[in-house]
């Protein structure tokens, strides 16, 4: 079973490909910005189903396990490569 953080990382290491970019100033393409799309959208059901803060790790770890089945679902949904 993959722990927590394995998960956390495969979640945020696109975020961070694309912010890289953005930070640098450069425009992004369209794979890159429907990642970052795809990457909001994961966040939002994650803080959706854990709330802002909770102290609950059990809460967390199904916050983190939604998140990044949406992210997942979303690059299908886009025809994006993981």
């Amino acid at each position: 079973m993959l722990s927590t953080r394995t998960l956390l990382a495969i979640a945020l290491l696109p975020f961070l490909a694309t912010s890289l970019s953005a930070q640098t100033g450069q425009k992004m393409n369209s794979t890159q910005a429907a990642r970052a799309e795809c990457f909001r959208q994961a966040n939002e059901a994650a803080r959706a189903q854990v709330g802002m803060a909770s102290a609950n790790p059990a809460a967390a770890v199904e916050g983190n396990s939604v998140g990044v089945d949406a992210y997942y679902s979303c690059l299908r949904k886009s025809g994006i490569r993981r």
